[in-house]
């Protein structure tokens, strides 16, 4: 349940977050929302296979693999730029620190 709930609400913070940069075609925010449904239930996956104390170079690791993936899913579907990428990274860093604040 877990991860379902950390799904939600990365699909939400994520998908807000793109809206109020700009992204408000309804095209556009599915696709954002449908890569943050991919890449959150794949990367809290493979953090329940690591060790329960989770070492923060793993973290970090699979995190950017995540940053890496919805940016070439973003770039595939918007075209690519230096700001998508950093509207991706930053997206990423607002959700992982939410996540941080109430430990889900």
């Amino acid at each position: 349940m877990r991860f379902f709930l950390a799904c939600i609400i990365t699909v939400a913070v994520e998908t807000a977050f793109f809206w109020l940069a700009g992204c408000r075609r309804r095209l556009d925010l599915e696709i954002v929302a449908l890569a943050n449904v991919v890449t959150n239930l794949t990367l809290n996956l493979l953090l329940a296979l690591v060790p329960a104390l989770y070492p923060f170079p793993w973290i970090l690791l699979l995190e950017a693999v995540v940053v890496a993936a919805e940016y070439l899913i973003y770039r595939h579907s918007f075209g690519g730029s230096l700001k998508l990428f950093l509207l991706t990274l930053a997206a990423n860093v607002i959700t992982y620190g939410i996540g941080l604040i109430i430990k889900l």
